[in-house]
């Protein structure tokens, strides 16, 4: 029968569960014919991508945005200009751009990735698994009676290392 510090971790576990099915993954696929609705993303040619990024620090390349109209001429993408979040509202300022299909070259749509998102929710559950697991064994584990005499603890350290490795370390401390 697991104590009552196990219990205390099954809402955070339910959290992480919750969170990732909102999570995940998307990939551009290129387009032969764009429709209408559809989320994509103009990679603009070289010429247009120099003139569109005049004045501003950083070059544009893509454009990212819900195709409103398609024309033989003209793409024309509702686009997010900028978001603001705060505890009463959230607020998102979106623009209408036209380019011209001179300008692009190239469309992808973007799709969701379902084996990426397989992937990342497996990794960020088997992570949660063991961060609970931990934080388990710290705070007592399970039910049984302590040995006689000195009782040892192991204490999980976790580290992140160099690209991103994540180590788990264990001390035992003898009470």
């Amino acid at each position: 029968m697991p104590n009552q510090e196990n219990r205390s971790f099954r809402p955070l576990v339910g959290l992480v569960l919750a969170l990732l099915s909102t999570a995940g993954c998307y990939s551009f696929r290129p387009v032969t014919t764009p429709q209408t609705g559809v989320d994509v993303r103009a990679t603009l040619n070289v010429e247009a991508a120099i003139r569109r990024s005049e004045g501003l620090d950083e070059p544009i390349r893509f454009v990212d945005g819900r195709i409103v109209e398609y024309a033989a001429d003209t793409l024309s993408l509702d686009v997010l200009v900028a978001r603001s979040a705060s505890m009463f509202q959230d607020v998102e300022i979106r623009d209408t751009v036209r380019l011209m299909t001179s300008e692009i070259a190239s469309i992808e749509e973007r799709r969701l990735s379902l084996a990426k998102t397989a992937l990342f929710g497996a990794a960020a559950v088997g992570g949660a698994i063991v961060l609970v697991s931990g934080i388990s064994s710290v705070v007592g584990g399970n039910e049984e009676d302590p040995p006689d005499g000195n009782e040892a603890i192991l204490v999980p350290i976790f580290s992140v290392g160099r690209l991103g490795s994540i180590r788990v370390l264990g001390i035992t401390l003898l009470r």
